[in-house]
């Protein structure tokens, strides 16, 4: 790989993202050599347990930063055996839970970093002792654990840093596919 990879296990996400904001505000390497961020949360089990979920794993904020580190993911998940479902519909800015702006990804998002935020959503045990390890859908949880790398390999391996464009999340929230620039756009 061309560049490094850095491994950051965030504390206190619930007590106001007190572990990545320090991280982000007193890096172990300087933020302008930090390519991406990706922060993986909840990714063990279907939204609501509905089994029909067994192949989606959600998408928050790939393209807001960098529309290049979005493709990147798109091309590394069209790469697995079995790809994944993208679905970016939480990516949408007028989501009422707010997704982007409450788990660790913010705090290097809010500096400037590109992030992609993977989750397979909520579930009836979210936050509650009934959450056991048995509940875990591992298989889903290596695809998505090989989706990342992929991506991470793609990031780690380009002869640049992902174009930081900052166009926002696109129209059609909810759909994947690769983004096309605009023409100006700096990519």
């Amino acid at each position: 790989m061309k560049r490094s990879l850095l491994f950051v296990w965030h504390t206190s996400e619930e007590g106001g993202l007190t572990g990545s904001r320090y991280m982000a505000d007193h890096p172990s390497a300087p933020l302008e050599k930090m390519a991406a961020q990706l922060n993986i949360d909840m990714v063990g089990r279907n939204q609501c347990d509905d089994p029909k979920e067994e192949n989606t794993v959600y998408l928050v904020g790939s393209d807001r930063i960098s529309t290049e580190l979005h493709n990147l993911n798109e091309d590394a998940n069209a790469a697995l055996p079995a790809p994944l479902t993208l679905n970016y519909e939480r990516n949408d800015p007028s989501d009422l839970e707010s997704i982007y702006t409450r788990s660790d990804h913010y705090s290097y998002a809010s500096k400037g970093i590109p992030i992609i935020f993977f989750t397979t959503g909520l579930h009836r045990d979210y936050h509650y002792v009934t959450d056991e390890v048995d509940k875990i859908e591992f298989p889903k949880m290596a695809r998505i654990a090989a989706l990342v790398y992929g991506t991470a390999a793609r990031v780690a391996n380009l002869d640049h840093q992902p174009v930081r464009d900052n166009l926002g999340p696109r129209v059609g929230k909810g759909k994947g596919g690769r983004i096309t620039p605009q023409a100006g756009s700096g990519f």
